[in-house]
């Protein structure tokens, strides 16, 4: 199944109005905080136990019945409730074979086949028909509307990103395919929270998939009409009759991760441009960068490395999660984390090669590094909170400066893939967030005030015109280059991982080894031209070596492919 695009699609635009889901159901530990009808956060007192109003606690029939139903790994209490829901929708027809639930694929032969989960679907499908009470000969269709869920279900995120619980909607979401270089994305909205508040660009839009509603035979809008409320945006132009494409996962992984992602919620590996590309694409090169570089006089905070390169890589990325999973458990305290993270982000891990003693570091675009800066701002921030006056402004400066720079990275991994925009976006967002929380620190230590306002970047007009979209990512990030120079050695200062970077957006390193400067002369000589006679008008072919990749500047947009010896990219003199 798929949905296509009916007439040309500009960037920037809602695909149909929101979508009220099927069914849905908040995560166990969001039960007693939040909505369950509307995923609302619940006041104070509310008036009906699990419901932020009378009017969102006389949507759910099942008020009376288990709302802890038990985990049945690896199928969620969450995943129950949203079946039990489906079934009690009156949108959902019931009498459909197991195949399909209402137009949607259950997968449920295929799921069913698996031995590592099928036991667990027949326990709950079980458990569903008790609660329901059906009389039913066997429970084929309680065992669908799981299946429905497994294979259709998103997660539900609040503003913050933060996952809440799961939702599923009609085929006019659901027939839309999964590609890890989408263009459109889809964010969700509260039923407190007016359409027009957040729809801000063309509404006219009803008519982009006309022809896919007439092939689906449903409603767009169909659904129960309670629940987080789901709205698709273009992210990238789309021709008329090019596939209407999401992800459904992480893109910020590489291609391994990704597949293996899709297989275990999914069951299909993904053959998208961006995985099936050979060489693989640029961000999928860089996002599993390593840098080999000679061995530090010191072996402080090092770690017993191999004389395997993959498994001295495999030590640190398993040592860096291990202390995020420990540290989102509560199983260590945010110094701890801070310290067992920095330690090896910062001296990488010692291997020898050819007899010859070698230092490891992780790029800093690697996947496991862009979870390790989310962790450390989190973890800093906490400290901010938890410290003594006289260093919460160093804690909070620190935490802001591992957000600024995740947003660098992430801004130069959008430069390479547009579909990254939502993740950049959001990291922005968050960086300036912890910004503004410092300035007011500051000048509070200072005693002084200020009134200090951006001409170059803030307030810029919206455009939907990918062209002018662009130019305004240039001039923020301008912008941010002049203000980084400046205030970059300050919100590094005494944080020797970030020290060693030149600035959020320049990966450049100030020192290799802990001492020595890079000269200009090193970096001439990371150009080579080649196959000059085979580059555009204007354009320049050259190979970066995959350990020289810090010195890129990030200037030039990388727009190619890897090479055997390198990364080969056409940069626009």
């Amino acid at each position: 199944m798929e949905i296509r695009a009916a007439e040309d699609i500009e960037i920037r635009t809602d695909l149909f109005p929101p979508l009220s889901p099927l069914a849905s159901s908040l995560y166990d530990s969001f039960l007693s905080s939040h909505c369950s009808s509307c995923f609302s956060l619940l006041p104070p007192s509310p008036p009906q136990p699990l419901y932020c109003s009378a009017a969102c606690s006389l949507t759910d029939s099942f008020t009376n019945s288990p709302q802890f139903p038990p985990e049945i790994t690896p199928i969620l209490p969450s995943d129950i409730r949203t079946s039990l829901h489906l079934l009690n929708s009156t949108a959902v027809d019931t009498s459909s074979s197991p195949h399909r639930l209402n137009n949607l694929l259950t997968n449920h032969h295929l799921l069913m086949a698996d031995p590592s989960i099928s036991v667990a679907i027949h326990h709950a499908a079980n458990f569903i028909a008790t609660v329901i009470r059906s009389n039913r000969k066997n429970t084929e269709l309680e065992e669908a509307a799981i299946c429905a869920v497994l294979t259709n279900a998103v997660e539900v995120h609040d503003s913050n990103g933060l996952a809440l619980g799961i939702a599923l909607y009609n085929s006019s979401f659901s027939w839309i395919n999964h590609s890890c270089s989408p263009n459109s994305c889809y964010r969700f909205v509260n039923n407190r929270t007016s359409y027009h508040d957040v729809h801000v660009t063309n509404t006219e839009t009803s008519s982009n998939l006309e022809l896919q509603e007439q092939v689906c035979g449903t409603s767009l809008n169909s659904g129960n009409g309670n629940g987080p409320k789901l709205i698709v945006r273009s992210i990238k132009r789309i021709k008329s009759g090019e596939e209407i494409t999401v992800s459904y996962i992480d893109l910020l992984q590489p291609t391994g991760l990704r597949q293996s992602d899709l297989w275990s919620k999914y069951r299909f590996m993904c053959n998208c441009g961006r995985c099936a590309a050979s060489p693989p694409a640029y961000v999928d090169s860089i996002l599993e960068g390593v840098l080999t570089l000679e061995s530090e006089k010191t072996t402080v905070g090092h770690f017993d490395g191999s004389t395997n390169k993959d498994e001295a890589v495999g030590k640190m990325n398993d040592y860096i999660q291990e202390a995020i999973d420990d540290f989102l458990s509560d199983n260590i305290d945010p110094k701890t984390c801070c310290e067992m993270i920095e330690s090896v982000l910062h001296h990488g891990i010692q291997f020898k090669e050819d007899s010859q003693p070698h230092c490891l570091r992780l790029h800093a675009c690697h996947y496991v590094a862009l979870n390790a800066y989310i962790t450390l701002a989190t973890a800093y921030r906490i400290r901010s909170i938890d410290s003594e006056t006289g260093i919460v402004c160093d804690m909070s400066r620190i935490s802001a400066a591992y957000s600024l720079f995740l947003a660098g990275v992430s801004h130069h991994l959008f430069c390479a893939e547009r579909s990254f925009a939502i993740s950049a976006a959001k990291f922005w967002k968050n960086a300036g967030e912890l910004l503004f929380d410092l300035a007011p620190k500051l000048l509070m230590e200072l005693s002084v005030e200020s009134d200090v306002k951006c001409t170059k970047c803030l307030m810029l007009e919206t455009s939907n015109s990918h062209r002018d979209i662009k130019e305004k990512s240039r001039q923020i990030l301008s912008c941010v280059r002049d203000i980084s120079q400046v205030t970059w050695s300050f919100l590094t200062r005494g944080c020797p991982y970030l020290e060693k970077f030149r600035s959020p957006v320049d990966f450049s390193l100030t020192r290799t080894n802990g001492e020595r400067e890079e000269s200009s002369k090193d970096q001439t000589q990371l150009k080579v031209i080649i196959k000059e006679e085979e580059a555009t008008e204007g354009q320049v072919g050259i190979i970066i070596p995959f350990e020289k990749l810090e010195s890129l500047p990030l200037s030039h947009l990388p727009d190619l492919k890897a090479s055997t010896t390198g990364m080969l990219y056409h940069f626009h003199d």
